[in-house]
């Protein structure tokens, strides 16, 4: 008799047990999110909380071949499967926010392993079940989630503000676009299609390099190799573009090819296209965090890098390779566009093997390269030029030397020290 009350008391305790579990999963789940400022919580510099994401649309993302990367987006369209794969184990969370969403496949997110935690947040009007111990959207189970891993907003708050963030974004396109360059590129410094090399050695020291580089670069449909050697935080800011670019050159980034991977420590280039930019086609292998926040975005081969835009569509596997911060420096030259150019009236003009930097009001720069040294200056500072088997890099042939300014060394300047050098016979 006493067995017999012993195993009635034991069963009720388990039954009293379960039953109290399952109230309290279908009392939390979803779970409440809070605010991604809570759980993002460094100085990510000018891209903000974007940068910790592979997808930040603010409007709509169509999700067509895998993605190995998290997603931030007003609304998802997921036709095949995201989110960043488990490689060396360095990414210890993920985070997607997908307000709202018709279109859902249930093996979209990575199960949570040793090192990572996710967090999947749902916006508040997505409908939302729990189905075999795993959550459902819209139905879709999602194999992948846990009831732990799952999130969704309250009414009237919203996980992040797209607003709010897109008006950070477009700010930060423009003080990258209005700052002085190191450097310009343009169609004319790369003579041979064939062998087209930006070398950035030496342009900087102090961690930051600002490039522009003409739009129409970017339109020849050879490689573009791109050489950083010290790995410093480099961004090239689009110039010279309409409001639509297809973007056709392999970019080639110190020898590096597109790849998942959880490390992003050599994730050190980004491309600014700037605010007017509305539709950009990326229709070759391409390298970088990609910036255009009023663009439709269009991805039609293999990419790496952070995708920030109004829409993105993705018809091309593309990778999670978060960039590390932008912080706007003078770039280790003092503010000087030391442009190459062929045949410019651009005071200085560079060739092969040589380099002209000239600063101004009590200041030297010397600039060294393989074969040549130039010091140029002025007020109050000594032309030091000295050769050994070498000329002096600043040349003219058919141009003017127009350099005669205070805080800014190139002869084309305009407010915001924004470098507006044209080349081919000019």
């Amino acid at each position: 008799m006493k067995k017999r009350v012993s195993l009635l008391i034991l069963v009720t305790l388990l039954f009293n047990i379960f039953s109290y579990g399952v109230a309290v999963s279908a009392e939390t789940f979803p779970k409440d999110p809070g605010n991604v400022y809570n759980d993002l919580t460094g100085n990510y510099g000018l891209l903000g909380i974007a940068g910790q994401f592979h997808v930040f649309a603010k409007n709509k993302t169509t999700v067509n071949a895998h993605t190995d990367g998290n997603i931030a987006t007003h609304e998802l369209d997921a036709n095949n499967n995201f989110g960043t794969e488990l490689h060396e184990g360095l990414l210890n969370q993920e985070i997607n926010y997908i307000q709202k969403t018709d279109s859902f496949i249930n093996s979209s997110g990575i199960p949570t392993g040793d090192t990572r935690v996710n967090k999947f947040v749902v916006g508040s009007d997505v409908d939302v079940a729990l189905q075999d111990g795993h959550p459902t959207v819209n139905g879709s189970r999602l194999d992948h989630l846990t009831p732990d891993d799952f999130y969704k907003d309250r009414d009237g708050n919203e996980y992040i503000d797209f607003e709010q963030e897109f008006a950070r974004l477009n700010v930060a396109a423009n003080d990258l676009a209005t700052a002085t360059p190191g450097k310009t590129y343009t169609a004319a410094d790369f003579p041979d299609m064939n062998n087209r090399t930006i070398d950035l050695t030496g342009l900087s020291d102090c961690g930051f390099l600002l490039v522009n580089i003409d739009a129409e670069v970017l339109t020849m449909n050879t490689p573009l190799q791109i050489i950083n050697p010290s790995d410093q935080v480099v961004v090239f800011n689009v110039i010279n573009s309409s409001s639509a670019l297809n973007v056709q050159s392999p970019i080639k980034y110190n020898d590096r090819s597109n790849h998942e991977t959880e490390d992003f420590s050599d994730a050190n280039i980004s491309w600014n296209f700037g605010n007017e930019m509305t539709d950009l086609t990326i229709s070759a292998p391409f390298q970088g965090t990609i910036l255009a926040p009023n663009a439709t975005i269009h991805i039609t081969q293999n990419q790496d890098g952070t995708i920030i835009g109004t829409n993105v569509i993705l018809d091309a596997a593309t990778n999670c390779w978060d960039p590390n911060e932008i912080f706007i420096s003078d770039n280790g030259t003092g503010g000087t566009d030391t442009t190459s150019t062929s045949d410019s009236t651009d005071s200085t003009t560079t060739s092969s093997d040589s380099t002209d930097s000239t600063t101004t009001s009590d200041s030297t720069d010397t600039t060294t390269s393989s074969d040549s040294s130039d010091t140029t200056s002025t007020s109050d500072s000594t032309d030091t030029t000295a050769t050994s088997d070498s000329t002096d890099s600043t040349t003219t042939s058919d141009s003017t030397d127009t350099t005669a300014t205070s805080d800014s060394t190139d002869s084309t300047t305009t407010s915001n020290s924004t470098d507006t050098t044209t080349s081919s016979d000019s």
